[in-house]
Order: C-alpha cells, then structure tokens, then sequence
C-alpha cells in the first residue's frame, strides 16, 4: 500500500496516451485504487467522485506543468512591437509571413524618414485604431479597405508635416518664439497672482490672466459653482481643436481626399480628440503625468549613474580619501593652483582659435543676399518679411532672466549682462551680430 501511494504521483505525472477511436475517456484503475486506498474504506462515494473530476483536473494539471517553459517575448521589444502591428494593420498577411515574414516598411507606407521612428508611430496607429475603429468596424463588415485607406492618409499627412518641418527655422523657433511665449506666461502669470486689491474685492487670478492672455479655447473660466461655465468651456475647446485639425488638414492632404467628407471628419477626429485631446491635453499635460516622466528619467539616470559608479575593487574610496588629504596640504593647494593655470590658459586659447576660425565658417543664412535686401527694405520701411535675428537676441535669455528672477535678485549683474550684450551686438566691430564672429 505504501508502494502504491508512492508511485502513484509519477502515474500521474505521465499519462498513458488514449486509444484510437472514439472511446470516452475513463480514469483508470490504478488511480482509483490509490485513491481509494489512501482515502480509506469509509469513503467510498467520495473515492468514486474524485476517481471521476480530479483525477481528470489532476492529470490536466500534471500535463500542464510537464510542458517546457519557454521565455516569454520582452512586450516591449521590436519584435513584440511589429507582431502587434501586423496583427492589426496587417492581418491579411499574418497567415503568409509564417515562413519568410515581409517586413513591416515593405507592407505600410513610410511615415517618416527613419524607420525606427515609424515603428513606434505604427504602434500608436495601431492601438487607436483597434481602441476606436475596429470595434464597431469589424461588427459591420469583415473589409480592411477602410482601415488600410485611413492609415494612409496618416501616411501623406506625417510626411507632408515632415517636409513642411525640414524648411523650418528651428534656432528661432525653439530659441525665440516659444521662449517669448514663456516669458509672457510668466509675465501673466505674475501679475494675475499679484493684484492690488485685497481679499473682499480680490479677482479671481484666472479671469485677470485670460483678460491679459485670451485664448478662445479656454473662455469662458470655469468656476465650480457653475456648471454651466465647465460645459461651455469644455465645448469651446473641442470646437477649437478640430478648427485647428482641420486648418491642418486643408494644407496637407490632397484635393481628392480633401473632398471627401467621411474621410474627413474620421481623421480629424482622430487628430483633434484621441490623439489632441485624449493624449496631450488630459494626460501629458497633467500634473501627475508630468511627475510621473520626471521620476521615470530620474531612476533611469541614476540607475545608470549607479552602474558606472560600481567598483567592487574599493579603490574609488582610497583615492577620495588620498585626494582629502593632498588637498589639505601645501602640496595639494599648489596643483591646484597649477591646475587651474592650465585650465585659464587652455580657455583663453580655445576662446581666440573660435575667433579666428569665424572667418571660415559660412554664415548662418544660406540666403545672405534676400536678408541683406530685407534689411534695406526694414530701413526704408518696407518690411518684406522676418529677419534673422542674433543669437544673443533671442528672448531665450529674457526668458530665463524673467524666470530666475535676475533683474529683483541681483540687478547689477542683470545690468552687467545687458550691458555687454548691447556692446557685441551694436558695438565696435558688431562680432554678436548677425553672422557676425561671435554669431556663427
């Protein structure tokens, strides 16, 4: 009995295979038998039942757990990445990519120049589609057409986005147009929170800065008390970003889609309310979620950090203690001096080597001759269009003077920096000029 019991788990484990034929399966003897013996004589319907569901369940389990494991796929690798979109931009060709699969750049349209960004722009595709498309799409008809024909539509209109993006001037916009959008925020917003009434008569800082920052997406203020108010500006703001998709798309799609109204209407909506309105305005633009990506780069720096910090050997120790004390003494005190020598002279060198190699350097404007005539025309006062500004006088430096706080902190060195800015700009020689030495 002993023996019995104890070889009945290996059975278990391994089960004969059925016999051909449609025969039902049935537990066998050898399996009740030890149940039965290990349960006793005074449980005999209970024997018979567990001879019947557990011992089944029992052996399914054994079957189960005899399996390999095998390693799962990393879900965010490239390969779990291109099987996701292939299972749902591309289900046609899942059955035939069995043997040789076709890449991915060869079955879509490029979205972009680079492939690695068009796969996780696929992926974003993709999961909006099944989220919003496929699951009242495929309850109507089995057809991908549709499906197919929006993705390139997203197709000429990233592409068209990327051309019209290469002839941007991306030193003043990301140096003078967005840092003068924030300087003036900061300037509103300062003010909003500084009024010069008291608390009886005090205005609500978010009405003082929509008066002095109007924005028609944002109007009217929602107050709380009033649900009203919250309903307004929420349709005012979804009016105005499919204004804004649609201004989009009059420029980048074609005329033969333009017509179609459908087509339309479906795009931008995926524009202006999933992708505007559910991604950028209620999540990335949310305080938690904006944290939550600071903590994220943080641990991944410090991991990092961590990493090539690590040395089992303990010699990092030694030599911070080492460099302790040599900098305590005479000795130390005189390399330091030593070293810092060097390190003025090796500025002052390198600084008059960029001054000197400014001359060959071409100019920042390729087209030189258009802006000198659009300064003539700006003298005269015929302005034509844009002109390029400096370097040191892009509102970048405004910006991050306004700020920290420069000018109420510390206005003499505030003053200082204006001083010398005006003097390389509008000084003897002009070298912050425009494609001046300093500028190029």
């Amino acid at each position: 009995m002993t023996t019995a019991a104890a070889q009945a788990p290996s059975r278990v484990q391994t089960p004969n295979p059925p016999p051909p034929g449609p025969v039902t399966p049935r537990p066998k003897p050898s399996r009740t038998s030890s149940l039965q013996s290990e349960s006793g004589p005074t449980s005999t319907t209970a024997s018979a039942d567990a001879s019947q569901t557990p011992a089944q369940s029992g052996g399914a389990a054994a079957r189960r757990s005899a399996r390999p494991a095998f390693p799962t796929t990393d879900p965010l690798s490239d390969k779990a990445t291109a099987l996701l979109i292939r299972r749902i931009l591309c289900p046609q060709h899942i059955e035939k990519a069995k043997s040789a699969p076709t890449p991915i750049e060869e079955l879509l349209p490029p979205l972009t120049s680079r492939n690695d960004v068009d796969l996780q722009l696929y992926v974003l595709i993709a999961i909006i589609l099944r989220e919003y498309i496929q699951n009242w799409y495929n309850k109507i008809t089995p057809d991908e057409t549709f499906v197919a024909e929006i993705v390139q539509i997203i197709a000429h209109i990233t592409r068209a986005l990327e051309q019209r993006l290469r002839k941007v001037d991306l030193e003043s916009l990301l140096f003078d147009e967005i840092p003068d959008l924030l300087d003036k925020h900061i300037t509103a917003y300062r003010i909003a929170h500084d009024p010069i009434t008291q608390a009886p008569i005090r205005t609500n800082a978010r009405e003082i800065y929509h008066s002095l920052c109007p924005l028609p997406a944002l109007t009217p203020v929602p107050r709380p008390e009033d649900p009203e108010s919250v309903a307004q500006q929420a349709e005012n703001e979804v009016a105005y970003r499919q204004l804004l998709v649609h201004a989009v798309l009059a420029i980048l799609l074609p005329t033969e889609d333009l017509e179609n109204g459908c087509l339309t209407a479906l795009v931008g909506q995926i524009f202006s309310e999933l992708i505007i309105g559910n991604s950028v305005a209620n999540k990335l633009s949310e305080p938690w979620m904006i944290l939550e990506m600071i903590i994220i780069a943080t641990r991944t720096l410090g991991k990092r950090k961590a990493i090539e910090d690590e040395n089992p050997s303990g010699r990092p120790g030694k030599g911070s203690s080492a460099g302790r004390r040599g900098l305590s003494s005479v000795q130390g005190l005189f390399w330091m001096v030593v070293h810092w020598c060097f390190l003025a002279t090796s500025f002052i060198r390198l600084a008059f080597m960029v001054l000197m190699t400014t001359r060959s350097l071409p100019p920042r404007s390729s087209h030189s001759t258009a802006q000198r005539k659009n300064v003539v025309q700006h003298e005269v006062g015929l302005d034509s269009g844009p002109l390029k500004m400096p370097v040191l006088a892009f509102r970048c430096w405004s910006a991050i003077s306004n700020l920290i706080e420069m000018d109420v902190r510390m206005p003499w060195l505030c003053g200082a920096l204006s001083m010398v800015q005006w003097v390389t700009m509008t000084g003897p020689g002009r070298i912050a000029a425009v494609d001046g030495k300093l500028d190029r």
